[in-house]
């Protein structure tokens, strides 16, 4: 992420689309813009979420959509398509948008996505100040020193993070988000703070 904007990358062939997107999105995101697929694949790297057009392709042929989602991203892509079944085949993509696209609706989804982005930084981020705290705890001299507070602060500053960023979340986000887990028998939920 740059700073406090998010970066949003929009991609399709059609400029008429990427000049509206974009005009929606300018005022709150930073905005980068592609009309290839070979021009989006050297930008996702840097976004934090991708709206993708279902039929854009590289030159080799390529399609961006199934690229992103093999790059294990998809859950902070959406797919932009012309019928509401266009991004069927994309299972684990973050959404989907109809064109014409509505500005209510993609304001909502860029939203979705973000938050999906910004709870997978947050996880990343647990884990390893996770392993940093079992390394320091698992030294024969281990004596909690000012390191060792410091990265229990953060780590408890993430909790509360993760716990807020939940108590956002909606039936989708967490089929998003958990889409890939098996499912079993329904049990209590927990808050990342009362994790070990």
């Amino acid at each position: 992420m740059v700073g406090d904007t998010n970066t949003v990358l929009v991609a399709d062939d059609d400029p008429t689309v990427v000049a509206q997107v974009r005009s929606w999105l300018d005022d709150r995101y930073r905005v980068e813009t592609a009309t290839t697929g070979d021009e989006l694949l050297s930008l996702v790297g840097d976004a934090d979420a991708v709206l993708v057009d279902r039929d854009l392709r590289t030159a080799s042929g390529t399609v961006v959509a199934a690229e992103i989602e093999r790059r294990a991203t998809a859950q902070t892509m959406a797919i932009l398509s012309n019928d509401e079944r266009g991004a069927a085949v994309h299972t684990t993509a973050g959404g989907s948008l109809e064109k014409p696209i509505e500005r209510a609706a993609l304001l909502e989804t860029v939203d979705r996505l973000l938050r999906h982005a910004r709870y997978d930084d947050l996880l990343d981020e647990c884990l390893t100040l996770a392993a940093e705290r079992g390394t320091l705890e698992s030294r024969d001299d281990f004596e909690p020193d000012e390191e060792y507070e410091t990265l229990q602060r953060r780590l408890e500053e993430v909790f509360t993070a993760l716990d807020e960023l939940v108590a956002t979340f909606d039936g989708d986000d967490f089929r998003a988000e958990f889409a890939t887990c098996e499912l079993g028998t329904p049990t209590e939920p927990h808050r990342a703070s009362e994790r070990p």
